[in-house]
């Protein structure tokens, strides 16, 4: 986010951040599908909501409306998508609790990191790739695990775990190259 940027109603209604929103929209559908045991009606909804995550990023840079709020939309748009859904699994028995905790930590710690980079520094910080393959991986994870195809659960659970602690990692460096960018730019 540039120091004169400021968030506003217009990034809020771009149709970009409309589309990421109407996937966070979609979760308690997808979760009060899953929990009621609709597993294939479930499947479908989680299926458009992760391919809307492609489809906001596509419409934006199409558009222009590139937004400092989408950058931030966007992957907590990922997160709860996708954490809900193991949430609710791991709930159930379905899903290992350990898996779970690393992907909420590894969420949890890059969000307020993002927050408070984003407030004190004024600047927003994308997604990186391993995150992004994360974010289908953990996808497909997702499908898996709630289509119940159980010699692709732990396989996919495992490549998932890996890149969670990959892109965070990988992101702790680049928030630390954008703060020290930031303090050399105020100089």
């Amino acid at each position: 986010m540039s120091r004169d940027a400021r968030l506003s109603a217009s990034d809020l209604l771009a149709p970009p951040n409309l589309v990421t929103l109407s996937r966070i929209a979609l979760v308690p559908v997808a979760l009060a599908l899953l929990a009621s045991e609709r597993r294939l009606a479930a499947i479908v909804v989680l299926l458009i909501m992760m391919a809307t995550d492609g489809v906001d990023g596509y419409v934006a840079r199409k558009t222009g409306r590139v937004t400092d709020l989408g950058k931030i939309l966007d992957p907590v748009a990922d997160k709860i998508v996708i954490d809900s859904v193991l949430i609710l699994l791991a709930v159930r028995g379905e899903f290992p609790v350990a898996a779970v905790v690393v992907f909420l930590v590894r969420d949890v710690v890059s969000l307020i990191g993002a927050i408070a980079i984003s407030r004190r520094f004024h600047v927003a910080l994308a997604a990186n790739r391993v995150g992004k393959i994360g974010f289908i991986v953990l996808s497909a994870m997702v499908i898996v695990y709630v289509a119940d195809i159980v010699p692709l659960e732990v396989p996919l659970m495992i490549a998932g775990v890996t890149l969670a602690v990959a892109s965070g990692i990988i992101y702790v460096v680049e928030a630390r190259r954008a703060v020290e960018a930031a303090r050399v730019e105020v100089s």
